[in-house]
């Protein structure tokens, strides 16, 4: 299909499962890249949630073996292609994106994503385009967050300045001035988003999440609490910054269980406030354009959270807090739309990373294309 003279549309399939670890995010997007102006429609999107014994393997895997990961790989790898089938069924694409499952980062030295490409080359018969953050390690960034390519593309022309938060396992913005060109993009992770929530409900009430703040509800703040997790040396860390669940997961909530005694709808109540107030300092602290800014668009599992969004409305006067679907965006799809665009960034030699927002020296192309096998019959 041809918007354009010289515009190619690619039919691109995203699949993004993330730090919050419940399940596959797929987005179906027709998009065209040309000359670097992004126009999608999304045709079909869907979420697929983790069977129990497939959250538990990857929670496992983040402090796990070799043999572990190896293992996870392949397994996921299988899941992504079952879940990719059943989502597509007769319907046929021209390129995936594949996030994976990230099981190990840290900034400037390594990360990974396991989720074996090939599996789902082989079962879709598609290219698949995965590996995402390496190429930006290799040319000094983080390798991370990858969302602001995507901010920056929906959101440069506005004629206000615009920050756009990711609420996911950990909380990462975008801040863009109007007019803004790659270099002026702002982007970082804040520290975290759902993931300390859902593991002390998990911990405290045996819940998988805090299904719409009905647990935190119920709680008071706790000031002690509150300031010692926020003067986590992250958190107050300077851009640029990227971070997981190895600093913001089981194991601080565990620790913080133990070290503060309290009751335990308080302490869910806490951690609640705590991400939308460690989402409000960074703000404050390192966007300088923060005056000019009208509005916070928020993606991610966190946009479910009642009591989440208005602790940020209430420590945000004046911003008009909303969903991502104001920009044309399902708020649960946002990060599979990104994994399809990046797809199509990589077959149409577009670079899809930020420097100014990874620390990387120069700009590259992400991503590593898997081509569909040549399958005897």
């Amino acid at each position: 299909m041809i918007l354009g003279a010289d515009a190619k549309t690619w039919d691109s399939l995203g699949i993004m499962s993330g730090t919050s670890m419940d399940g596959i995010d797929l987005c179906l997007a027709r998009i065209s890249l040309a000359a670097g102006k992004l126009d999608f429609e999304v045709l079909d999107g869907t979420s697929m949630p983790f069977e129990r014994q497939q959250r538990q393997a990857i929670r496992d895997n983040l402090n796990g073996t070799v043999d572990g990961a190896a293992q996870l790989h392949f397994q996921l790898g299988r899941i992504y292609a079952r879940a990719a089938g059943t989502f597509l069924g007769a319907r046929r694409v021209d390129v995936i994106g594949l996030h994976g499952q990230t099981v190990a980062h840290i900034d400037g030295q390594y990360t990974l994503q396991v989720g074996a490409p090939a599996a789902v080359a082989a079962a879709m018969e598609t290219p698949v385009v995965s590996d995402f953050r390496s190429a930006d390690l290799v040319v000094g960034g983080n390798g991370a967050p990858l969302i602001p390519f995507l901010d920056w593309l929906l959101c440069r022309d506005r004629a206000a300045a615009t920050v756009t938060l990711n609420l996911g396992g950990v909380a990462n913005i975008t801040a863009l001035p109007p007019g803004a060109e790659r270099g002026d993009v702002i982007g970082f992770d804040t520290g975290p988003g759902m993931g300390l929530i859902d593991e002390a409900a998990r911990l405290l009430f045996g819940e998988p999440y805090d299904r719409d703040g009905r647990l935190s509800s119920e709680g008071q703040i706790n000031d002690g609490l509150l300031a010692a997790v926020m003067d986590h040396d992250f958190i107050r860390q300077t851009p640029p910054k990227s971070t997981g669940r190895h600093e913001f997961g089981a194991q601080q909530v565990h620790e913080l269980v133990e070290r503060y005694p309290m009751p335990k709808h308080d302490f869910i109540r806490t951690l609640v406030h705590l991400t939308a107030l460690s989402i409000e300092y960074n703000l404050r602290t390192f966007v300088k354009f923060r005056e000019q800014v009208d509005a916070l668009f928020v993606n991610g599992g966190g946009w479910r959270h009642p009591l989440l969004i208005d602790d940020l409305r209430s420590l945000l006067p004046g911003w008009q807090v909303m969903g991502s679907d104001r920009l044309g965006i399902d708020p649960d799809l946002k990060e599979a739309l990104l994994m399809a665009v990046l797809a199509v960034a990589h077959v149409e030699k577009m670079h899809g990373n930020m420097p100014a927002v990874t620390g990387a020296s120069q700009t590259t192309l992400l991503g590593q294309l898997t081509p569909a096998p040549a399958l005897s019959r």
